[in-house]
């Protein structure tokens, strides 16, 4: 597995233990369609939330967030939408959140968060 996708992995781990902690529920986890993916679906007490999750080893590349663009948050809507439409959940709402994993730069081993920043309800 190249050290990216291992990065990604980490990533996602790290963001659910994350959101399980804060009282989400996970339903599901890489959930893909023929048009795109969703990294975490999970439920916020009423709510359904699409979760995008970036992860950086350091800041050489900018800060995790700077990758979510306005086409990305398109797609992320469309797919949560889809989603929903598909499973027998009726949430009072949907949203979309974003978490950004940094973890120790250089040691691909190195797996303990160095920060875990959560945005909710993004636009």
């Amino acid at each position: 597995m190249r050290a990216k996708d291992r990065t990604g992995l980490v990533g996602e781990d790290k963001a659910a233990e994350y959101l399980i902690a804060n009282g989400h529920q996970l339903l599901e986890r890489r959930w893909r369609t023929p048009t795109g993916e969703l990294d975490l679906i999970t439920m916020d007490g009423h709510e359904l939330v699409a979760v995008e999750v970036k992860t950086r080893r350091g800041l050489d590349y900018g800060h995790p967030f700077e990758a979510i663009s306005e086409l990305k948050l398109r797609r992320l809507q469309r797919l949560l939408m889809e989603y929903a439409a598909h499973v027998p959940i009726r949430p009072a709402r949907r949203r979309i959140d974003a978490i950004a994993i940094l973890l120790h730069p250089g040691d691909i081993r190195a797996d303990t968060p160095v920060a875990v920043e959560h945005l909710k309800d993004l636009p």
